[in-house]
């Protein structure tokens, strides 16, 4: 059920729970909210409906109700598809060939060195262990095979990245990529607003240089220029920082970052914008 809210008279959030307990969260037990029969348009609002197939046509959607999703329809293309943040960040994420179509061995042997870690332009399929982390050839000769018949894959362009080993950390979940000390990050406007652990699931993992992990995340931020984004840092095995991936912080799930925290820093910086009543 499709929910509107006016969050502290400051910012309007669009919602509907999606059945995922890092994604789903109740304005309403934190928040004064009040629900507005009407708007007069071009009211700043959020998205927070899950994974949404048209970008494009939801947005339009919401200009005809009279609200403005704080991201356009170019600005989320940029941060979702690795295709358009990739050339942006090439320098501080792994080596990466997006495809039109799977490559054969050969191809990627002539430009990568096993083992690879392959994906879809916007996302693994849950992270799937056997069908992200290809570590010789036959493997892959496997691996394409599946990724064809996948459900969440083969619709996606396909991507071959470089594989950095990461930093383990204890826990995680079998079948699934190894868990790492690996964290998102919740940007607005430039500003982070949330970070934690990005496995969630897994036993509790700090680091005691975090801050350069965001601040790695904080300049792709800059670069990206997008209102509302989402930013997965990794420290890899030799200690070095990397962007793992992007989003539309609309569509991310919180992970281990604490959602009413990151929406009361929201809203203050709203007030710091613009007293009283914040633009967005």
């Amino acid at each position: 059920m499709l929910r509107i809210a006016l969050l502290e008279d400051k910012l309007t959030v669009v919602s509907a729970p999606v059945g995922v307990a890092a994604y789903d969260f109740d304005f309403e037990l934190y928040f004064r909210c009040s629900h507005p029969a009407f708007f007069e348009g071009d009211e700043p609002c959020v998205l927070r409906i899950g994974a949404v197939e048209d970008y494009a046509a939801q947005y339009q959607e919401k200009l005809d109700w009279g609200l403005r999703p704080v991201n356009t329809p170019e600005q989320h293309e940029r941060a979702s598809e690795l295709a358009a943040w990739y050339p942006l960040l090439a320098d501080m994420t792994p080596r990466t060939r997006i495809f039109e179509q799977l490559p054969d061995a050969a191809e990627i042997e002539r430009e990568f060195s096993w083992p690879i870690f392959l994906k879809g332009s916007r996302q693994t399929n849950k992270h799937n262990l056997k069908l992200s982390i290809i570590r010789d050839r036959d493997q892959y000769v496997w691996a394409a095979e599946q990724y064809r018949r996948d459900p969440v894959l083969h619709w996606q362009r396909p991507v071959v990245r470089e594989f950095v080993p990461l930093q383990p950390v204890a826990g995680g979940i079998a079948g699934k990529v190894p868990a790492s000390m690996e964290f998102r990050s919740f940007w607005w406007h430039g500003h982070c607003v949330g970070w934690g652990r990005y496995w969630y699931q897994a036993a509790d993992y700090a680091c005691d240089d975090i801050d350069v992990g965001l601040a790695l995340a904080q300049e792709a931020a800059r670069r990206l220029q997008v209102p509302f984004l989402v930013v997965d840092i990794a420290r890899a095995a030799d200690g070095r920082w990397i962007v793992i991936e992007c989003n539309d912080a609309q569509e991310s799930g919180y992970a281990a970052a604490p959602p009413r925290a990151i929406w009361s820093a929201i809203l203050e910086r709203i007030e710091l914008a613009q007293p009283g009543r914040g633009a967005v």
